[in-house]
């Protein structure tokens, strides 16, 4: 059987709409042994900073999941320095986006 690939872009900043994503994420990985990785982005970024989803993003970590976020964004937006007090990877967005094309990944974005 093959192996899933996907891509969770997390652009939104709702928690509300992100969970669901972020719970999906972690069940994929765990219940199906998919390859999974997860990507914040945008406004999503200011919410993986502000720990209204830490539990969500150590869950996660627990699995082994990739976490990561925009650094360039970080920075911009100042957060940088909380994104680095959780297993949070700051990198180039752009290339892990491209990556995920390249490697076959399918990306739902949240």
């Amino acid at each position: 059987m093959n192996q899933a690939k996907v891509a969770f872009l997390i652009l939104s900043d709702d928690p509300n709409r992100v969970i669901p994503g972020l719970i999906m994420a972690a069940r994929m990985k765990e219940g199906r042994g998919s390859d999974v990785r997860v990507l914040f982005f945008g406004p999503g970024i200011k919410l993986a900073a502000d720990g209204r989803i830490d539990q969500q993003i150590e869950d996660l970590a627990k699995l082994e999941i990739s976490v990561a976020a925009c650094s360039n964004l970080a920075i911009s937006y100042g957060v940088e320095t909380s994104l680095q007090e959780r297993p949070v990877e700051l990198l180039s967005a752009g290339a892990e986006v491209e990556k995920f094309a390249i490697e076959g990944f399918t990306v739902l974005s949240f």
